[in-house]
């Protein structure tokens, strides 16, 4: 078990999807900056090497049995858990006419019931004045219609965790959430190559290293809720409260995204040519 008096211990962070784009960076990114870092990986072949984490877990969001065994391998590593971020998120773009009952059970499982289910398992281990961090997305504020299941599952994060943090707020527990555009990951091919919504592009996909840098940046803060701007905040909160100029709006953004999918798509091009 890793040891040191409160006085002299380094911060300890664990990082779940730790094995993705974001994750990966972010793991990184956190050793590079002092903290013993803890990774959690769905798969065992995906477990990272020592050159991101300090201790890698694995961790299935989908198995009850997973989680209670990364629980216990994360608690055995450390007494103490200062930052914890949740990037693990699954999304299976489909319309509610063709919904595959499998594929919308894993994507509420990933992205909602197994992140409540982790977080009450390490709860304990959280000291006083420590951090939590969920990577939300711009789909638990915006709906994408044709991802209905995957926005429901953010939708619901996000109100899980302003409710946790109003819980955890008397043990000087911070809880936050952060909600990044479309990042250029596989995660992001994967669900266009299904036919995910063209508003992934209303702006160009950040690169997941950019996105480590925002998000660690965003837990000095005091705010619960993280934009990747004003004006990202102001126009999602607007369109929540008035569906009737979200519908309004919703041509000329498809129609801006749709240009913004041009460019990415030539860019990949450009890239694979060079």
């Amino acid at each position: 078990m890793f040891h040191e008096s409160r006085e002299s211990r380094r911060k300890v962070a664990v990082v779940s999807g730790a094995s993705g784009g974001i994750g990966r960076a972010l793991c990184g990114l956190l050793r590079q900056r002092g903290y013993w870092v803890i990774g959690l990986a769905r798969a065992q072949g995906r477990a990272l090497d020592a050159s991101h984490v300090d201790h890698s877990v694995t961790c299935d969001l989908t198995d009850a049995a997973s989680l209670a065994e990364a629980a216990r391998a994360i608690r055995n590593a450390s007494e103490h858990i200062d930052l914890f971020v949740f990037c693990a998120g699954a999304i299976a773009p489909q319309p509610v006419a063709a919904l595959q009952a499998d594929l919308a059970q894993e994507q509420v499982q990933i992205n909602l019931v197994g992140v409540m289910q982790l977080t009450h398992a390490i709860l304990p281990a959280m000291a006083e004045g420590s951090h939590i961090i969920y990577t939300n997305s711009m789909a638990g504020v915006f709906p994408l219609a044709g991802s209905s299941v995957y926005t429901a599952s953010k939708f619901g994060l996000r109100g899980f965790a302003l409710a946790l943090e109003q819980e955890l707020r008397p043990r000087k527990i911070r809880v936050s959430s952060v909600f990044p555009g479309s990042v250029n990951t596989s995660m992001l091919m994967k669900e266009m190559e299904q036919g995910g919504s063209v508003l992934n592009f209303m702006s160009a996909p950040q690169e997941p290293e950019a996105i480590a840098e925002w998000i660690l940046a965003t837990s000095n803060k005091k705010r619960v809720e993280n934009f990747p701007s004003s004006f990202d905040s102001f126009f999602c909160n607007l369109f929540l409260s008035s569906p009737r100029f979200l519908r309004l709006c919703m041509p000329m953004m498809t129609a801006w995204a749709k240009a913004g999918r041009a460019r990415y798509r030539r860019n990949c091009l450009k890239k694979t040519s060079d």
